[in-house]
């Protein structure tokens, strides 16, 4: 009887063990971003629990559901770009959820290294025309977070000045812009900036397309398109501006930076930029004595031909990816993680802490913190009714190929080289960088 009891006591300590199996596996899961959110602007209604920020928040959160998970978190340093995260993995130390900007996941996201998102969460949540970029023979490999736009910063208290009035955006054409730089010019401002200082960047691609140009077409990332009647007439408007003093002279040592500067400075009437540039910038501004007061300022759409309907703007989005392992307990720890920042409640967090623009379909943005300031709704306005340029998608070489501008441009904006010149002779470098 007491060998029974013994068998019978056995038997019952090992089914516990099994049962609890995986529970007590310790998974320590490496989550890597560029930065967290500070509760500054939070408002009443978030309990941020006595943690420094969200990211910390959900963190304990996960931890506290998942007794056997530690969470290592990881913040990169943004002046070193990828090397934190390239660091990691050159040790076998993969980050199970990494999230960032695009730009970083062009190399990773397919099936060896990527879990396929689709299969550990409903993905139809999500604006299809932000999933697409990131979906690889059906299979989702990283999911927007937070999508950045951008627009047309202008100072309206210039337009204040100059007594004029925007029309609709359907009738702001490119020949009642040249009426308002003229206006603007007699007044003594600047209506832009052409940045031709890092070559022909992000920010000066809008004019490409205000005129019919464009960089890439029907994603077609082998070659580039840039090289038509459309693109030479946005260059030479360009140039027609800076020659004709209705732009900040010598585009070769202004870049965006400056052109951030100028604008909240009062010094040039709009320009293309993030309205986080603006809502900074403009209080600093006045801060530190560069402005005696605050002028009023805006986000609207650019200028277009009247064959354009609208002029597409530069965006990008913050991703999480999550590593692909060979133990599908980890995959699914780390997928559960991942949704947290996909999360109804997470967008809460990225549009009133952060001022990013939403992804899901089923959310509403709420009228506090940074998602009330009014830049905030004017960018989410220009963003919806004029959609993102395509400016080579995660393709490894399209960013290679927009570099090859950079010498090119500069030639052009020197006068050295005529518009005709210059895009027979980008096409051409840049066509070799792609065919790679």
């Amino acid at each position: 009887m007491k060998t029974f009891a013994f068998v019978l006591l056995s038997l019952l300590m090992a089914v516990s063990v099994f049962a609890a199996g995986g529970s007590e596996d310790t998974y320590e899961l490496t989550v890597v971003t560029s930065g967290s959110y500070s509760w500054e602007y939070a408002p009443a209604y978030f309990d941020t629990k006595g943690y420094d920020s969200p990211q910390d928040l959900v963190h304990a959160e996960f931890e506290e559901r998942h007794p056997n998970v530690k969470i290592n978190y990881v913040i990169r340093d943004v002046t070193q770009g990828s090397m934190t995260v390239d660091a990691l993995i050159e040790k076998g130390q993969w980050p199970d959820v990494w999230i960032d900007a695009t730009g970083y996941f062009k190399d990773y996201l397919n099936a060896k290294d990527s879990l396929p998102l689709e299969q550990y969460m409903d993905v139809s949540v999500f604006q299809d025309w932000l999933i697409e970029p990131y979906t690889y023979g059906d299979h989702v490999y990283a999911i927007p977070i937070v999508n950045i736009g951008t627009g047309m910063a202008i100072n309206t208290s210039m337009l204040d000045e100059i007594g004029y009035t925007l029309p609709d955006m359907k009738d702001w054409t490119i020949d009642e812009y040249i009426r308002l730089a003229k206006k603007l010019k007699a007044a003594g401002h600047y209506v832009t900036t052409v940045a031709t200082m890092k070559g022909l960047n992000a920010w000066m691609y809008p004019w490409i397309h205000a005129f019919g140009g464009k960089l890439f077409a029907d994603k077609d990332y082998s070659k580039v398109a840039i090289n038509s009647p459309e693109s030479r007439r946005a260059l030479e408007f360009l140039q027609m501006l800076v020659e004709d003093g209705y732009a900040v002279p010598y585009p070769n040592e202004v870049d965006d930076n400056k052109t951030v500067m100028m604008f909240t400075s009062g010094k040039v009437f709009g320009a293309m930029m993030q309205n986080g540039h603006t809502d900074y910038w403009v209080p600093e501004q006045v801060k530190n004595g560069v402005l005696e007061e605050a002028f009023g300022y805006t986000f609207i759409q650019f200028p277009h031909v009247p064959e354009i309907e609208a002029t597409p703007v530069f965006g990008y989005q913050t991703v999480v990816n999550v590593h692909r392992s060979d133990d599908e307990t980890r995959n699914k720890l780390a997928a559960e993680l991942a949704a947290e920042y996909l999360s109804v409640r997470w967008h809460d967090y990225a549009t009133t802490l952060g001022g990013g623009f939403p992804v899901r379909k089923d959310y509403e943005i709420p009228n506090v913190g940074t998602a009330a300031n009014p830049s905030f709704r004017a960018v989410t306005e220009v963003v919806a009714a004029s959609g993102l340029m395509d400016l080579g998608g995660l393709h490894p070489r399209t960013r290679e190929a927009r570099d090859a501008a950079l010498i090119p441009i500069q030639r052009f904006a020197d006068g050295d080289i005529s518009a005709q010149e210059f895009l027979d002779q980008f096409e051409t470098e840049a066509n070799a960088l792609l065919a790679k």
